[in-house]
């Protein structure tokens, strides 16, 4: 758990906001290279990037402050603090999507010719995974996200615990939530990477909607924070929210015309 990396003077370098601009970078500079073989004019995907990475700060902030509402009920002035870790990355998606969206309808009706909306949601696709990789990063170098105490078991689920301390510094042995994310994430990002050329417009971005929301949903029974709502952790509902909506919308994308293999 490292959750200051250094002090200079005053000021403070958290591991968290490292992670957290170091993901946006990547996953910037990601979409961009994919947007220089799917779209006519590339630096366009940067003004997608700059409201998604606006709308996604926004409104992963605005989620994690909901869901832990008990606590900033009494410590509003905390709900702003950003530098100090707490994004729900499926108030981020959410976010960051409705916030391109918007974006691409406006500009659509105001300015030149736009590229197919399928192009550049996939262009972005493999940047979000590998974003969310280092995103999971910061989670295990605060702490947060914390996997649930392990002790007792066995081979197979033994294999991936370890001595880890949650978010208040308490090193118990613990299951891998935060390295199974990143790992979960890379391997998204390489599939998406891989699979670019192959796959009908749009359903890069749906697929990487619906595997990142199964992991997510699987690895919540092992996470050691949370709330519970109707037998489900919190976090779980938002992801089979999130699954129903890829299916719809890959299904979506198979039945139109537009849908075919590039």
């Amino acid at each position: 758990m490292v959750p200051i990396l250094l002090r200079i003077g005053s000021y403070t370098v958290y591991s968290y906001t490292l992670s957290l601009v170091a993901g946006m970078i990547a996953g910037t500079w990601m979409a961009y290279r994919l947007a220089q073989e799917r779209l006519s004019t590339p630096a366009m995907v940067l003004d997608a990037a700059f409201w998604g990475l606006l709308g996604g700060l926004l409104g992963g902030r605005a989620g994690y402050v909901a869901a832990n509402w008990a606590y900033y009920a009494d410590h509003v002035g905390e709900a702003v603090a950003l530098w100090k870790g707490g994004l729900a990355w499926h108030g981020a998606l959410a976010g960051g999507c409705a916030s391109v969206a918007i974006w691409f309808v406006v500009r659509s009706r105001r300015g030149p010719p736009m590229p197919d909306w399928r192009d550049l949601f996939d262009a972005i696709a493999p940047g979000v995974a590998l974003g969310g990789a280092l995103g999971w990063l910061g989670c295990l170098l605060t702490g947060s996200a914390y996997g649930a105490e392990a002790t007792g078991y066995g081979p197979p689920l033994s294999w991936f615990t370890a001595d880890l301390p949650d978010i208040y510094g308490v090193d118990r042995v613990r299951f891998l939530t935060q390295p199974l994310m990143i790992a979960w994430c890379l391997l998204l990002w390489g599939l998406l990477w891989g699979l670019r050329r192959r796959l009908p417009r749009g359903l890069s971005f749906a697929l990487y909607l619906l595997l990142y929301a199964l992991a997510d949903f699987g690895v919540a029974f092992v996470r050691g924070d949370g709330a519970w709502r109707l037998g489900l952790w919190l976090s779980q509902w938002v992801a089979a929210i999130e699954a129903g909506f890829a299916v719809g919308l890959g299904i979506y994308i198979m039945r139109t015309k537009k849908g075919k293999v590039l």
